[in-house]
């Protein structure tokens, strides 16, 4: 898989990423990943990482396709993933632990994220990937409460 930065013409595939990653039957968290995943929040995010030498807005390509993608902030002393969306047709291939490795290629530091409790998949894929369970929390996230957990990665 090819890694480059993301740019504002990725959005719309971006958007379409994201949104396939969630099932149908959950009407709630579709809502509100359509309202996180407007184009131009979208569009915004992935300036404001270019102008930031911090951000990385990352997208993963393979065959010359966008299959995924990543943003994360280097907070100095650790990572902070914001978003880590691989789309579902290429789960289970090792693309995601591959942004991940990616993060750490570019400054080997602790790792943080905060997931929906709710999303068994990324729960159980970062617990693979060596990450461990730190806190839950309770967060409105458009208006509706949500449990969050936190996980962290320490690179050994």
């Amino acid at each position: 898989m090819n890694m480059r930065e993301a740019v504002p013409e990725d959005a719309a595939l971006i958007r379409t990423i994201a949104l396939a990653t969630i099932s149908e039957d959950d009407f709630n968290r579709l809502k509100a990943m359509e309202r996180a995943y407007r184009q131009e929040e979208i569009v915004r995010a992935i300036s404001s990482s270019e102008e930031a030498r911090e951000q990385y807005f990352i997208v993963g390509e393979f065959e010359g396709n966008v299959i995924g993608f990543c943003h994360a902030i280097d907070r100095g002393d650790m990572w902070e993933m914001l978003r880590l969306y691989l789309h579902p047709d290429y789960h289970r291939n090792g693309y995601g632990a591959a942004f991940l490795n990616y993060l750490q290629s570019q400054k080997s530091q602790p790792m943080e994220v905060y997931v929906e409790n709710s999303n068994d998949q990324a729960v159980a894929f970062l617990l693979h990937q060596s990450f461990t369970e730190v806190n839950r929390i309770q967060e409105e996230v458009y208006d509706r409460p949500m449990e969050l957990i936190h996980l962290r990665y320490v690179p050994s």
